[in-house]
């Protein structure tokens, strides 16, 4: 994962693999430490280098969600996949958070 703070309190995560119970707890405490030492008002989660994920991957999507929106910032997911965004879609997040799918030419390293 990478991570692109910049001047306007924006905040990029670059995810990379996949985001099943083996990897969301490190991803999640990276993630939550980083919130508390920037306190972004816009926070992206750019899923285009996600290769799978599973309800803990939501999990840890709405999480970010939840906090985020609790301290009034704002959070956009991008490079979701058809199949990932078909999950968000089922789930009802699809409403709540703003969301791109992955471009034809993007795909998961």
């Amino acid at each position: 994962m990478s991570i692109e703070p910049d001047e306007e309190g924006s905040v990029i995560f670059r995810l990379k693999g996949e985001l099943d119970h083996h990897s969301v707890k490190e991803i999640r405490e990276t993630i939550d430490g980083k919130l508390i030492d920037y306190r972004p008002l816009s926070v992206i989660l750019d899923l285009s280098g996600v290769t799978f994920t599973d309800s803990a991957g939501l999990g840890l999507i709405l999480g970010r969600y939840t906090r985020i929106s609790g301290y009034g910032g704002k959070m956009k997911l991008t490079g979701v996949s058809d199949e990932f965004m078909k999950i968000l879609r089922l789930a009802g997040t699809d409403r709540f958070i703003e969301t791109e799918k992955r471009k034809k030419t993007q795909t998961a390293v």
